[in-house]
């Protein structure tokens, strides 16, 4: 008979001390509000992007325990190697979390999508995410790292896919949902996260807007912050029997009015 010790209670107020964290596309958006409620946490925190100035002026808010990184996901077969430099950074020697928070959109009707915008978002949102998972994990499974992955989808990944945003975003819940299968028996925990509209850059919202919303039914954008708490629980330790799933955070939009 194999003994299975039962679970000890996860101290609330520093669920992620100890951690090390990569955040992708952390110097804007969801990825900053990640960054700063994972430090609250108790993580050091590695935040990637394509624009050093955009991350030095990240890191110069976000205090002490943090870190900064040129990650072009984009370049698939420079992803290994930038784990590497990733860990390189780590106070621990070790990256325990992903969150693959980079991403596109563009506004526009299907009829006016050309090749370019299509390839430009499908690359960033799904294939960058692909690869980026490949390479944490391999290092995680080397490593015997019992860690997480929370990729970040959306809401639009419950309507009718007519855009290449929601196309991605069906391919991420796919995605999770079989890496999840893939990475469960490493110890590794594979979920997503879903927002609605996000009071965020993506959607020209910047400090000081208004956020109401009518077109969802809670009247308002929901803010950044509110999607890190709830991303905090889900890599930290309280969330580890939520595996391959989709959570979503949306204020409704898209879960019980379809096309909001």
């Amino acid at each position: 008979e194999v003994k299975v010790p039962i679970p000890q209670p996860v101290n609330c107020q520093k669920v992620l001390e100890t951690k090390t964290a990569l955040i992708t596309g952390g110097s804007g958006g969801l990825g900053l509000a990640f960054a700063k409620a994972f430090i609250e946490a108790g993580c050091f925190v590695i935040i990637a992007g394509t624009n050093q100035k955009k991350l030095k002026k990240c890191q110069s808010t976000l205090g002490e325990n943090v870190s900064i990184i040129i990650i072009d996901i984009n370049d698939v077969n420079s992803l290994e190697k930038k784990v590497q430099e990733a860990i390189n950074l780590s106070p621990n020697g070790k990256i325990d979390i992903l969150v693959n928070s980079a991403g596109l959109n563009k506004a526009q009707s299907f009829f006016d999508v050309q090749e370019e915008d299509y390839d430009r978002i499908m690359n960033v949102n799904a294939k960058g995410t692909f690869f980026m998972c490949q390479a944490i994990a391999k290092y995680m499974i080397n490593n015997k790292i019992k860690g997480h992955i929370l990729n970040v989808s959306s809401s639009s990944a419950l309507r009718p896919a007519w855009t290449p945003y929601e196309i991605s975003k069906w391919s991420i819940n796919g995605f999770t949902k079989g890496l999840a299968d893939i990475l469960l028996p490493y110890n590794i925990i594979v979920n997503a996260i879903a927002p609605g509209a996000t009071a965020t850059p993506m959607l020209n919202k910047k400090e000081g807007d208004s956020i109401e919303n009518m077109n969802n039914l809670i009247g308002r954008f929901e803010m950044p912050s509110e999607i890190a708490n709830l991303a905090v629980f889900m890599v930290s330790d309280m969330g580890n029997l939520i595996v391959g799933d989709t959570v979503y955070i949306s204020g409704g939009s898209g879960i019980i009015s379809m096309h909001r």
